[in-house]
């Protein structure tokens, strides 16, 4: 079963999921390689995100210990040659990728773009990364749209029908963006500065977004949990661990139908992050 985390808690299954809030970085690693394991005899994951960079320091920052200490085991390996990276830098790239992408040998394009097999899989990493810089810098002067953002999703659905197969089954879609909330957008456009039209009332993106995928899991801190006394005497400790839990909504639920709690600390092994389940 798929799990965001290398050892505790599966999913629910889905064919259309956005994971939100502060998931750990190597949530969407353990997504894809879990993902694959449910295919002994094989399938492909495709994970896209902005940039390498930002995607590779943040698996360094936070040290999965589990990761450091099995990333190159046969087994490990194995499932992650099942995995296919892309890094489109803007949102044109990402959209240009995603009708470029076949399994047809014979078309004439980017050998990078033709896949040995149909997805089951694809993972789209921080979506609000294309955005933000923009809207923090020039609030009321950049061009993205409310469709800006819904179009790239759309897009991506829409190519799993060129994709898929009668045999290969559906492909489903989790869409990671840790900024989700935070990004608003306008209904259209901005007006050119000079002109007296008042700028356009941003909207919150999830809320809109949201109504494309069937279940929501949220990352959150959670604040539920209190130290009692005896704890408190052991401040090293509780500074170097954090206590998250994960709520999942599926589609039309106001109240979430699960929440799992779990605390992430360093390894007294290797100090890397390993994760305690309840």
């Amino acid at each position: 079963m798929a799990s965001l985390f290398p050892a505790g808690p599966v999913l629910p299954e889905f064919k259309s999921l956005i994971v939100k809030g502060l998931y750990h970085p190597s949530a969407p690693i353990h997504l894809a390689l879990s993902h694959c394991d449910k295919f002994p005899n094989g399938t492909r994951v495709l994970i896209v995100a902005p940039s390498r960079e930002t995607t590779v320091t943040a698996l360094q920052e936070h040290n999965d210990d589990w990761m450091s200490l099995h990333a190159g085991t046969g087994n490990t390996l194995r499932l992650a040659s099942c995995t296919t990276v892309y890094y489109p830098p803007s949102p044109a790239h990402l959209a240009y990728l995603f009708s470029m992408l076949t399994t047809d040998v014979q078309r004439i394009q980017n050998p990078a773009t033709i896949l040995d097999q149909t997805p089951s899989l694809v993972i789209l990493l921080e979506l609000s990364a294309y955005f933000l810089p923009d809207v923090h810098s020039n609030p009321t002067g950049h061009p993205w749209t409310l469709a800006s953002y819904m179009t790239l999703v759309i897009r991506v659905f829409a190519s799993f029908a060129s994709l898929s197969l009668p045999e290969s089954g559906p492909i489903a879609l989790a869409l990671f963006d840790s900024h989700l909330d935070e990004l608003k957008l306008p209904i259209v456009k901005n007006p050119t500065p000079g002109t007296n039209k008042k700028p356009s009332k941003p909207e919150n993106v999830a809320f809109f977004i949201q109504k494309y995928f069937e279940m929501v899991a949220v990352f959150e801190q959670d604040d539920d949990f209190f130290v009692s006394p005896s704890q408190d005497e052991e401040d090293e400790i509780m500074d170097a661990q954090r206590r998250n839990r994960i709520k999942i909504y599926h589609r039309g639920e106001t109240h979430p139908s699960e929440t799992r709690r779990w605390t992430e600390r360093p390894s007294g092994n290797s100090g890397g992050i390993v994760f305690i389940h309840d």
